[in-house]
């Protein structure tokens, strides 16, 4: 549900900045908001379409020729382990332990990203899988190795192949040269957690306007229990596993011994 109007938006424009960082270099054009205060993860949850608008205001720079908007899953730390092939068969090889790598990450643009901004502007602000930074957890190795990137590499194409990474270039519709709407799509396998949303507005490859937000993702309803019961009391929620099991080869002996 859309908690603004047009009209609401354009009279909020001036007083929504984020990123204090940033705002410093600029005067704000930008004013945003998701089509959901939160996304609701059930049982039969198949995946949705997230819509992300906003607008801008010309005044100060006239009209943005470029849109960005990223949504960004909660971080995780990872292990990647490489599997070798020895004697015909495969076991695992060196693990790498990496940190601060996004569990969702897509980003979508009115024009090609690499027509916006050059790559060293876009490693600065973090748009595009190809320049997240992750950090090597191990202190043994501190120092990135060819193994060690040759492993994120592997991480991004894994994630992309399950809909976890996306980008659309020519996703971002900016209508009139102030109002701006893009879809990203949510599979029906992402992480629950505390999403972000940025929007970066750009003009000759400046960056004019900027905001940030949060979206929840959460499990509701029997789902919900079952995952906090996975997760915070592990120990109860095995011990009930093994017991429902017993419990079930139990009774299937019972029907198949009356029979």
């Amino acid at each position: 549900m859309m908690r603004f109007t047009l009209a609401a938006l354009l009279v909020l424009m001036p007083l929504l900045v984020s990123r204090p960082a940033l705002a410093t270099e600029f005067q704000n054009v930008l004013v945003t908001d998701v089509s959901k205060d939160q996304i609701s993860i059930r049982s039969n949850y198949s995946g949705e379409t997230l819509l992300l608008f906003g607008a801008i205001d010309t005044q100060p720079y006239g009209e943005a020729d470029g849109v960005v908007v990223v949504l960004r899953g909660p971080a995780q730390d990872i292990i990647l382990r490489k599997k070798n092939k020895q004697f015909g068969i495969w076991v695992n090889g060196p693990a790498y332990t990496f940190g601060d790598l996004p569990s969702f990450y897509a980003v979508a643009s009115s024009r090609p990203i690499a027509d916006l901004l050059p790559n060293a502007r876009r490693a600065e602000l973090g748009i595009g899988a190809d320049v997240l930074k992750a950090s090597n957890l191990d202190p043994k190795t501190p120092h990135p190795t060819p193994g060690e990137s040759e492993a994120v590499a592997a991480f991004l194409r894994l994630k992309q192949q399950a809909d976890l990474f996306a980008a659309q270039s020519d996703a971002v519709e900016i209508i009139h040269g102030k109002l701006f709407r893009a879809e990203i799509n949510l599979p029906a396998g992402m992480p629950v957690g505390a999403y972000t949303t940025e929007f970066f507005a750009f003009q000759k490859g400046t960056l004019i306007g900027y905001q940030k937000g949060e979206l929840p993702v959460d499990i509701v309803g029997a789902g919900h229990i079952l995952h906090e019961a996975a997760y915070n009391m592990s120990l109860l929620y095995g011990i009930f596993g093994v017991a429902v099991a017993v419990f079930m080869g139990w009774a299937v002996a019972i029907i198949f011994r009356r029979r």
